[in-house]
This record gives C-alpha cells, sequence and structure tokens, in this order.
C-alpha cells in the first residue's frame, strides 16, 4: 500500500534532484523521486522511505512492474563482464532468440528485425527503410499531434509540443488531420505531388505524448488503404502503445490492418523494426554499435514476452482496462478513453491538469500527463482491482481538492514540478 513519510521530495531525494537541476543538459520538469531499487509489483520506495504507487509505469517502459521474481532470476545469471557488446558486429545468442520472439508475435510475413536502443532510433530506422525504398521521395507524412521521437528524422515527424522541435534543422514533413477526413486529405497530397514524392506515411494507432487519442476505424482503414493503393509505405509506431499494453500485442491489430513496417521499444526492454525481409536494405544500410549488443536487457525482452503469453496478461489487461476505465468514468472526469492499460482523461485545463498530478504524486500515486489537458493511466500488467482501487481512490480526493477555488500548491515539490506555472 502506498505510505507517505516525509514531504515530497524528502531531504535525500531534494539534494541529488538539485545536483540534477544544475547538472543535467536534459534537465525538463521530472517527478521529485529518486528510486531506492526497493519495490514490489506496482509499488516502489524512494530512497526517503516513501512507498508510491506506479501508474506511469515509466513511461510505459516498465510492464511487469519492480521486481518481478522471473526477471530477478533472470538478471542474476549475468554476472559476467561485459555483458554489453558491439551487437551488429559481435553477435550472441540472445540477439536471434530476440528476433524470434518478436517475429512471432508479429503479422504474417513480417519475418525480419533489427534491434538499436531506444524508441526514437526504432522510429528513425523505420524512416530510413521506407526511404530507401522510395527513390523519388521530396517529403514523409504524419498526422495532428504526433510525437514519434527526439532524434532528427523522428522529429521531423512532430506535430505535437511545438518546443520539442524549435531551433532544428528537420526533414520535410506534410501533415494529415487526426480525424476521418485524413484519407480525403492524403488523396489531395497525392493529387498535387504525385504518389511517388511521398517517403511515407507514419501513424501511432494509439496517440501517446501528442494526447492518448484514439484515431477513428474510417482514418486508418482510409489511410492504410490509400497506401496501398498508391505503393506508399506505412509505419507503424508502436513504441508506446505495443508490446500488450493495449489489450492486443499491437495497437494496429485493433483495425485489422498490416503496416508494412512498424516500431516497438519501452516495454520490449530495446528498440526493434520489423518488416518483410524485401523492406531492409543491403548489409551495411542499417546499423549501430549497441543495436541489440546488451546481453541484458535483450534476454529481459525475451523473457517479457514469455510471460506476457505465460502468465495470460493480454487477457488481464483487457479486463483490468475495463474495469479502470469504469472506475474514471464514476469519478466523473472528462473524456474517459482508453484500450487494455492505456487509458486516459481530460481536466478542464492544463494548469489543472497539472496540479492534479501533483496532488496525487503528493498522496503517492505517480501518474502523467499528455496532450494538452490529458492525464495518462498507465500502471504495469501486474496489478489487480486492489490496487486499481487504491489509485482510482486517490484520484478522486486529489480531484475533489484541486477543483476547489483558488487552489494553489506550495513547498519544495515547485522547486523541479513548476507549480503554477503552465497556462490558466
Amino acid at each position: 500500500m502506498i505510505k507517505i513519510k516525509t514531504q515530497i521530495p524528502g531531504k535525500k531525494s531534494a539534494r541529488i534532484l538539485d545536483g540534477l537541476k544544475k547538472r543535467n543538459g536534459g534537465w525538463a520538469v521530472p517527478h521529485p523521486i529518486v528510486f531506492s531499487g526497493v519495490g514490489n509489483g506496482s509499488y516502489f520506495k524512494d530512497i526517503d522511505g516513501n512507498v508510491f504507487l506506479d501508474f506511469a509505469s515509466q513511461i510505459a517502459s516498465n510492464p511487469l512492474g519492480y521486481n518481478h521474481p522471473a526477471l530477478n532470476e533472470l538478471i542474476r545469471k549475468y554476472n559476467e563482464s561485459p555483458v554489453k557488446y558491439a551487437g551488429q558486429d559481435f553477435c550472441v545468442p540472445e540477439h536471434l532468440e530476440l528476433i524470434e520472439k518478436l517475429i512471432g508475435i508479429s503479422p504474417s510475413g513480417m519475418d525480419t528485425a533489427f534491434l538499436i536502443n531506444s524508441g526514437a532510433e526504432a522510429v528513425e530506422n523505420a524512416i530510413k527503410i521506407a526511404m530507401y525504398n522510395r527513390k523519388k521521395k521530396k517529403f514523409s507524412v504524419s498526422v495532428d499531434g504526433a510525437f514519434h521521437g527526439r532524434t532528427l528524422g523522428a522529429l521531423s515527424l512532430h506535430h505535437s509540443k511545438p518546443m520539442q522541435r524549435e531551433g532544428f534543422i528537420l526533414e520535410p514533413n506534410k501533415k494529415l488531420p487526426f480525424d476521418d477526413s485524413a484519407g480525403d486529405e492524403l488523396k489531395e497530397l497525392i493529387k498535387r505531388n504525385g504518389a511517388e514524392k511521398i517517403g511515407f506515411v507514419i501513424l501511432e494507432h494509439f496517440q501517446g505524448e501528442g494526447g492518448y487519442r484514439m484515431p477513428s476505424m474510417k482514418m486508418v482503414k482510409d489511410l492504410n488503404k490509400i497506401c496501398r493503393e498508391n505503393g506508399i509505405p506505412y509505419i507503424a509506431d508502436e513504441v508506446q502503445a505495443g508490446m500488450g499494453r493495449t489489450g492486443k500485442f499491437w495497437s494496429f491489430e485493433h483495425y485489422g490492418i498490416k503496416p508494412d513496417v512498424f516500431s516497438s521499444a519501452k516495454a520490449l526492454q530495446v528498440g526493434a523494426v520489423v518488416a518483410n525481409k524485401k523492406w531492409f536494405p543491403p548489409p551495411g544500410g542499417i546499423s549501430s554499435t549497441w543495436g541489440g549488443g546488451s546481453r541484458i536487457d535483450m534476454a529481459l525482452g525475451i523473457k517479457t514476452i514469455e510471460i506476457i503469453k505465460k502468465e495470460k496478461l493480454l487477457q488481464k489487461n483487457r479486463v483490468n482496462g475495463e474495469y479502470l476505465l469504469k472506475g474514471l468514468e464514476k469519478i466523473g472526469f472528462e473524456n474517459v478513453r482508453g484500450r487494455g492499460l492505456m487509458c486516459a482523461f481530460d481536466l478542464n485545463s492544463e494548469r489543472e491538469r497539472d496540479n492534479f498530478i501533483i496532488e496525487c504524486l503528493k498522496r503517492g500515486l505517480v501518474l502523467l500527463g499528455a496532450g494538452e489537458k490529458s492525464v495518462r493511466v498507465i500502471p504495469p500488467y501486474v496489478i489487480g482491482k486492489k490496487e486499481i482501487d487504491e489509485a482510482l481512490s486517490v484520484m478522486e480526493k486529489a480531484y475533489r481538492v484541486v477543483s476547489e477555488r483558488g487552489f494553489k500548491h506550495k513547498g519544495k515539490i515547485c522547486d523541479f514540478m513548476g507549480c503554477g506555472r503552465s497556462g490558466s
């Protein structure tokens, strides 16, 4: 259960966070928590002894929670150095095994995978694979609200927060609306420019950073059909929604379509690109020193797939997701939506949303924002109704508090989470 003993952050955590704020070049607005390594299931302890309930899953990259016994047992086997190799040039058995496991949960015909370090790099290489097959390409196509990563190629596809792309030289890209008119807009692009000029179309089948939005069946079917009719590569970005979070291994499966290429990362523990062998460039066309080189990460990816299957977590995610959605609706949140354990709702403004997340954290529940005023709820797959009920109780109390007129946070937590600095 949640147990908060100190203010957030506690003294030990605050000392480390103050140092990072001064020295970390990637400093943004982190959750003011310093992990101790102690945890069990959906709960973890910080270095000040506070116990939190995690409904953020390390931004969807910790699907099995903390200290899963099968994962801990696996890690103990890797006690010899090195555990990291130049994986595209010097092979280890885990590389092939993970690729085979990944292909085994991929659509028929998608028989080849390339392993890499992160989600952004997975998208970057999906872009390269698609571009290699488009000799007359001039621009890419993505959709409103898209977020595909922070490397320059992936960032070129970005239509989420302007601050994430300002000041960089990016590749040419055109934006489609995130609604049922997307197919018609793509046809217009083809009419004006020619299909051969379009390098690829890329879509998150459950949008992440941009607002936790689900495209309609019509939107997806139209885009996929137009791409197939015109020979345009269709990329599915499964970095956040993939690996079982939505109740299927891949979120595009909810639409009955098959992409030409898809990316995966986060819950997989490594980055990956999957496609038919014919899509990949010749040897040397894509590579990476560390891609497929960490034996522990690959072994954890293999074991994660095995556990999801063995413990029937896809079915469990669907059942628990329905229970969670009903609880969120009962509290009275706006625009409650989701599939499996990828859920979200809206508050009245960005400021109220941020206040809500801070208040939940002070009460021991970890959540994340998305889009302009959305809260994402993405617990580990190992949760049960008891943990869901505890989280819903915290959310209900926090919502009641932050909805009061004139509410304002104060204390050390505001040094890190910017209390009151977002929009009105």
